[in-house]
């Protein structure tokens, strides 16, 4: 029988601001954890099992990685290479031969794909000629949907007309640029070198094309960027009039230049998490009065052509076929990474194999963890679906649990249906992780604030 010993650890605080205090910490939603992994001398062979199948139906992603950047921002755990021009023309030529000798196996070619996602590093360091030729082989090798999303992601530095033309021209229809703070001082102390009238001038003149939606990511919690200035912030993007706004609290990666910075005393703090929820619930009840559309947890739309869609679908579990070193995808119910070593992942596809550094195998458990996923980050979940999902009665264990979160003020309940409250959705993290280690198993939970 279930009881307070198997729910009581995942507990929000009851107290009179579930903003500031519900949890003690902010948990991740982490990739799947239930194939086991396959043995290194069996993921070629795999692999190829794998693209020898013919797929389900179903919407389908490609993320392309682009592993290079200008600089390294304070705040990134992503970077890995900085642009050199003769070694990122090389990597092009790699990963379009990656893709195209793929594009007719049977997994691949049946299947049409609904987003593509270009992705980093920063695919904007690339060159001109370097993103129209790899938007050209994704078009040209890849079964896209008529209406497939096709974003590439990007900074203000260095994507100057040619490459915006160049991209538009190869098909893109979505640019995602990360701006995080308009303020010049903000910017600067994390690595950003345009200012706060140059990222501006940028972003109207992207939008003034008026050929693809724009969207602009903000962080919230940043050193020295005080609630007047995220204020600002808000006010100077939406002024803007972008397709889309997404919202992120500031994740203070340990091994980080700026966790290091931090750690010596060499710039302001970080906003506290007792005040993240507050920036959060700020920057929703602004864009919530200008009638913009709340698409998920952090991404809102101001236009229909944002639809936020390889967001929403990789939270859903769709297959996800991944291209370059540092890319992690999915495909017949396995995961897997490419290797992000550069030499690694150029001898791999020289050799003719997918250079892939990490697999699992399949899990019975994906699609209820998926559903779960999928459903709190939109806002939104049934435990009646869960259940017909899981084929058994899920309520002994999830429902109590759900009264607890509501009487913490993280959702209302309404027979079995819970919509999250702003601030559940800001710990919505916790909340998705909490279920996962309910339905899976349980690591170890991330306990109540005292």
């Amino acid at each position: 029988m279930v009881g307070v010993a198997d729910i009581g650890p995942y507990f929000a605080r009851i107290g009179p601001n579930p903003l500031r205090d519900a949890f003690e910490a902010r948990r991740a939603v982490m990739p799947a954890r239930g194939g086991g992994p396959v043995e290194p001398d069996e993921v070629q062979g795999r692999w190829r099992s794998l693209l020898a199948q013919a797929s389900e139906r179903g919407k389908r992603l490609a993320y392309i990685h682009v592993p290079f950047c200008a600089n390294h921002c304070l705040f990134c755990g992503f970077y890995r290479n900085a642009y050199v021009g003769a070694q990122a023309s090389g990597y092009v030529d790699l990963v379009i031969e990656e893709i195209g000798r793929e594009a007719g196996a049977a997994a691949i070619a049946g299947v049409p794909v609904h987003a593509v996602y270009l992705g980093g590093g920063t695919p904007s360091a690339l060159s001109a000629d370097e993103l129209s030729r790899l938007l050209k082989a994704v078009r040209a090798s890849l079964p896209l949907a008529p209406d497939c999303e096709i974003t590439v992601e990007g900074r203000i530095i260095h994507f100057d007309p040619e490459k915006i033309d160049a991209c538009l021209e190869a098909g893109a229809n979505r640019f995602s640029i990360g701006v995080q703070s308009f303020d010049t001082q903000v910017r600067r102390r994390q690595g950003r070198r345009s200012t706060r009238e140059e990222a501006i001038r940028f972003l109207a003149d992207l939008r003034a094309r008026d050929r693809a939606a724009l969207v602009i990511d903000l962080i919230y919690g940043l050193p020295g960027q005080d609630p007047e200035i995220w204020r600002q912030d808000l006010d100077t993007a939406a002024a803007l009039e972008p397709d889309g706004i997404d919202l992120y609290g500031l994740n203070l990666i340990p091994g980080t230049p700026l966790a290091t910075a931090i750690s010596a005393g060499k710039f302001p703090s970080i906003a506290e998490l007792s005040d993240l929820g507050g920036l959060y619930a700020e920057g929703a009840a602004f864009l919530r009065r200008r009638n913009w559309r709340q698409l998920s947890n952090n991404h809102w739309g101001r236009t229909t052509r944002e639809r936020n869609l390889y967001n929403l679908l990789i939270k859903e579990g769709a297959d996800c076929l991944a291209y370059g070193s540092g890319a992690g995808g999915s495909l017949g119910g396995h995961g897997y990474m490419l290797t992000g070593d550069l030499e690694r992942h150029a001898m791999a596809v020289r050799a003719g194999e997918k250079p892939i550094a990490m697999m699992t195998g399949r899990d019975g458990n994906a699609a209820l963890r998926h559903a779960v996923t999928a459903a709190f980050e939109v806002g939104h979940l049934e435990l009646e679906r869960l259940e017909r999902i899981a084929g058994r009665d899920l309520a002994p264990l999830l429902l109590p649990l759900l009264q607890q979160w509501q009487q913490a003020g993280l959702l209302v309940l309404d027979e079995g249906t819970a919509d999250l409250t702003v601030a559940g959705r800001f710990w919505y993290g916790n909340l998705v992780s909490a279920f996962h280690d309910l339905l899976n198993g349980p690591p170890r939970p991330a306990r109540a604030a005292a």
